[in-house]
């Protein structure tokens, strides 16, 4: 795995929160990762074809967003209107409803995506 690839995956082990590919070349940028936006932007489209890293495009941000896949289980997020934080939502409350749309429907589902808005404790 090349140099770049690896300062990727490490960055986004670090981060608590999906982190954009910008916030990422930032972050690198800072810590003297010689890498220019575009190479971040392919990077991130690797990791993502070899299932190491999930694409979160976020609805009300207009703004995909990255994280790491693995030794993670299908989960959703929650992001604070006002500061942008964004939580993990360790259930999924759709699973009932996924296997009703797969009877009624004949469709396999292999994902879906929640996204919840809301205010934090700090924004409220």
């Amino acid at each position: 795995m090349t140099r770049t690839r690896q300062a990727v995956l490490a960055l986004l082990q670090r981060t608590r929160q999906p982190i954009s590919a910008t916030e990422i070349f930032e972050q690198l940028h800072q810590e003297k990762v010689a890498i220019d936006l575009v190479t971040v932007y392919r990077t991130l489209h690797v990791l993502k074809d070899l299932g190491l890293v999930l694409q979160l495009d976020l609805h009300q941000e207009g703004l995909a967003r990255y994280e790491l896949k693995e030794g993670r289980e299908h989960h959703h997020h929650i992001r604070c209107q006002i500061c942008g934080q964004i939580e993990d939502l360790l259930l999924c409350p759709l699973k009932k409803v996924t296997k009703l749309i797969e009877q009624r429907t004949q469709f396999i589902v292999d994902d879906h995506t929640l996204e919840f808005t809301g205010l934090c404790p700090q924004c409220q």
